[in-house]
């Protein structure tokens, strides 16, 4: 008896690109893969105005590359729709169909993008090119820098833990000072430089802050109290570590030594003298205790061995020659 089971089918277009998005054909080559895209509604909301429309102006193919697949580049072919804004009083005429999973004038999805930002986060930008371009993602470090460049940091007023740290923007050159939310865990300001002054101009402007974990600079000390002397401020736990560590190197180099010298297994208080060690005379008792066998030796018939003669073929014509060749030399 076979058994068959019995399989659901999936709507992958629904798990892709949601209820208004399908996917009506695919291709693939050699280093890529076309993944054709549409909208199954065909109407819109005007921006400006509010006003549903319906007619269509015009459509057209928006290419964007997305993540790849199978280590290949992957792009997806959407056919966009233009609409005609309905209100007369309006003065957006036409109207732009936006695309849930990219924002506008991009040519990468934003997912995409969260990609790109996460490698470049470890490594340089011509290093997450290189990583990226692996992968089956096509970009430059320029592109990347783009990217970086149009990321928004959204400062909270209201916010009441923060965490204060310097980064290092250009090492040993240029720093900066970051400011985190502590309780959502995300950047809320970038600040340039890592002064009290700097500082101290942006707490005026977050006075609801109530703990604020920092490093041991003195500045970020001072700007604290001076703006929120009721602030209650936390070390971070690397700078408690480190000071800890830094306090007993200071204690070990008053309590022990720099060099401790051990005889006998135990411990000297100063450095010992050193002994000058007699060598063994010719004529001394020591010398006569060595045993050493200087006669030639022999073989298992009492023979004494030639190692020349063992060795050496009297007989063989390369030795005569040498032979006699050494004889002249002798006579010259």
């Amino acid at each position: 008896m076979v058994l068959f089971m019995k399989y659901n089918e999936i709507d992958l277009n629904e798990k892709l690109f949601g209820d208004d998005f399908i996917v009506y054909d695919w291709k693939e080559d050699t280093d890529k893969i076309i993944i054709y895209v549409k909208a199954t509604s065909h109407d819109d909301v005007c921006p400006v105005c509010g006003a549903p429309t319906y007619t269509l102006h015009n459509t057209y193919h928006r290419v964007i590359q997305t993540y790849p697949i199978r280590g290949k580049k992957t792009c997806l072919d959407v056919i966009t729709y233009k609409y005609n804004c309905t209100n007369i009083e309006c003065d957006r005429k036409v109207i732009m169909q936006n695309l849930p999973f990219v924002t506008s004038y991009q040519r990468r999805t934003d997912e995409l993008n969260c990609l790109i930002l996460a490698v470049s986060m470890f490594v340089s930008n011509e290093g997450a090119s290189k990583v990226l371009g692996l992968l089956g993602v096509t970009i430059s470090n320029d592109s990347i820098k783009r990217v970086l460049d149009k990321i928004v940091i959204e400062d909270h007023y209201d916010v009441e833990q923060v965490g204060i740290d310097d980064v290092a923007i250009r090492k040993g050159q240029t720093y900066a000072t970051a400011v985190y939310d502590m309780e959502e865990h995300h950047l809320i300001a970038l600040l340039d430089g890592r002064d009290k002054e700097t500082v101290t101009k942006w707490l005026e402007s977050h006075k609801k802050i109530k703990i604020a974990t920092r490093d041991r600079a003195s500045a970020y000390a001072s700007a604290i109290n001076e703006i929120l002397p009721e602030c209650i401020q936390i070390a971070n736990r690397f700078h408690l570590l480190q000071n800890l560590i830094d306090r007993m190197k200071e204690i070990f180099k008053e309590e022990i030594p720099e060099m401790i010298f051990i005889k006998d297994g135990k411990i000297m208080d100063e450095m010992p003298k050193k002994e000058a060690v007699l060598k063994i005379a010719p004529s001394s008792d020591e010398l006569n205790k060595l045993n050493y066998d200087n006669s030639e030796p022999v073989d298992e018939s009492g023979n004494i061995i030639d190692f020349d003669k063992s060795c050496t073929d009297k007989n063989d014509k390369s030795h005569q020659r040498h032979a006699e060749s050494h004889k002249k030399t002798k006579i010259n």
